[in-house]
């Protein structure tokens, strides 16, 4: 369990962390995620936003680099290699999503960059 009397990075402690994520678009449920996931590894919220934050902007580099390869698969190679492409896309797209918490990601994202 986390220690409430606990400092994070600027002087707040657990419960207005919770009340300033809350104003900032995490609802109670990602806010319950959060905490579980802090109090399972150990670790702040600082640090766990960041951490989802960067994993974020990793996704994204990645997706957009999926997506230009698809792009220049559909101009330039013939229909067999789209559609195989286009079938391991589909695949791989939401297999992706589950092992990213993209929506986390972004609010955390968002979240740090408003700092």
């Amino acid at each position: 369990m986390i220690n409430i009397n606990l400092q994070f990075g600027d002087d707040m402690n657990i419960f207005e962390i919770e009340e300033k994520l809350a104003k900032n678009g995490f609802n109670a449920k990602d806010i319950a995620a959060l905490r579980m996931q802090a109090e399972k590894s150990g670790t702040t919220y600082p640090a766990l936003l960041k951490e989802l934050s960067i994993r974020f902007i990793a996704s994204m580099v990645l997706v957009a680099i999926l997506a230009i390869v698809w792009i220049y698969t559909l101009m330039y190679k013939d229909s067999l290699a789209v559609t195989s492409y286009s079938i391991t896309m589909l695949i791989i797209a939401p297999i992706f999503y589950i092992f990213t918490p993209m929506k986390l990601g972004y609010k955390s994202f968002r979240y740090t960059r408003k700092k």
